[in-house]
């Protein structure tokens, strides 16, 4: 029977994590080809009471089936909380959880015992549920799904890697189920230097080195996005060099066909979060982000022959969006940057072919 270790790091998550670990644990009772054999919390040095938490968890639902594993360590990021449990992981499969969200058991276990019957697949990939709360209460639920089902080859899923990042299956980890080998072999980890965008970085590395992937049109894994509670300061800091997280995306990009149109989109993304949540004195920063990354991607002529580029490179114009704080400003900045990486996927293109 194959094997599957969950990996849950902890940081200050008192309020829901004895449900999240509870949800991994049931799977069991569903299975009949496949089991979780060890759920593997990382407390990642919490301060709210979740490292004896972890501790009371591991002791109530620990059995002879699935053992829940509890790793304390000082405070070094979710990131190295996650390789921790990597290290640590046993099972012929892994799969990562957020400490506040949780898996539907018996479509987790009707999953596993589908992979299991084919030695070949390397990773599993299925859909999620979004439950956005305001306090205790649900004010939106969305889903998104796979844009296909059953088994695809490396080459099959290459070429649909912007379908699969435009329905937003490439960037989250916990909607993915991956052979561990595949993992140990290529010596993957998590980057631990980047804040924003390493679960994607990772996610497309570990995909480049599966050759069998299974879709599953099921949304498996519940997703509890709270209210944001972070400043609008600490979340500029995060996306502050945009270009480097879009180049190393780009790297990790490098060995599928269809990938073309994923870096510009994000890098739209990214851009739209940094302008929405900078000062008047950090947008004309912004700008200078975005031509440095245009000049480094040879894109710098062909952008400024348009009216959009004139704008974008205009000292006026950024004198104007830096000494005034409107929202319809930074929003005609914004539509802007569509206009101008609208046009991206097709140059990209161009430029992959002159190489």
């Amino acid at each position: 029977m194959k094997a599957i270790s969950v990996i849950i790091p902890a940081y200050n998550c008192k309020k829901y994590l004895e449900s999240s670990v509870s949800s991994a644990a049931s799977v069991n009772a569903y299975c009949k080809n496949a089991f979780i054999r060890e759920i593997i919390l990382v407390d990642d040095g919490s301060t709210d009471g979740s490292s004896e938490l972890c501790d009371l968890i591991a002791d109530k639902l620990s059995n002879d089936i699935c053992s829940i594993q509890v790793i304390h360590q000082t405070n070094s990021g979710v990131s190295a909380a996650r390789n921790r449990g990597l290290r640590e992981s046993t099972g012929d499969y892994v799969l990562f959880m957020d400490s506040d969200d949780t898996v539907d058991p018996e479509k987790l276990a009707v999953l596993i015992d589908t992979i299991s019957r084919d030695a070949s697949i390397d990773m599993a990939v299925y859909g999620l549920s979004f439950d956005y709360y305001s306090g205790y209460r649900i004010y939106r639920k969305d889903e998104i799904l796979p844009p296909v089902e059953g088994v695809r080859s490396f080459d099959e899923c290459s070429q649909m890697m912007y379908s699969l990042y435009k329905c937003n299956m490439l960037s989250p980890l916990w909607n993915k189920l991956i052979r561990r080998s595949v993992l140990e072999e290529a010596g993957l980890r998590l980057r631990e230097d980047m804040f924003l965008y390493e679960d994607l970085e990772f996610s497309l590395r570990a995909m480049a080195e599966c050759r069998k992937f299974y879709f599953c049109t099921e949304a498996i894994y519940r997703y509890r996005q709270a209210a944001d509670e972070g400043n609008a300061g600490r979340r500029l800091k995060r996306i502050a060099h945009i270009a480097d997280i879009v180049d190393k995306i780009e790297d990790a990009l490098a060995p599928f066909e269809g990938a073309d149109g994923i870096l510009p989109a994000l890098y739209l993304v990214l851009a739209r979060e940094k302008i929405g949540c900078a000062s008047r004195k950090e947008t004309d920063i912004i700008c200078a982000d975005f031509r440095d990354w245009i000049d480094r991607h040879g894109f710098r002529d062909r952008i400024e022959k348009s009216e959009y580029g004139k704008l974008l490179y205009n000292k006026q114009s950024r004198k104007l969006i830096a000494k005034r704080r409107n929202t319809r400003i930074r929003h005609c900045l914004a539509n802007i940057a569509k206009k101008t990486f609208g046009d991206f996927r097709s140059w990209q293109t161009e430029a992959h072919r002159g190489r």
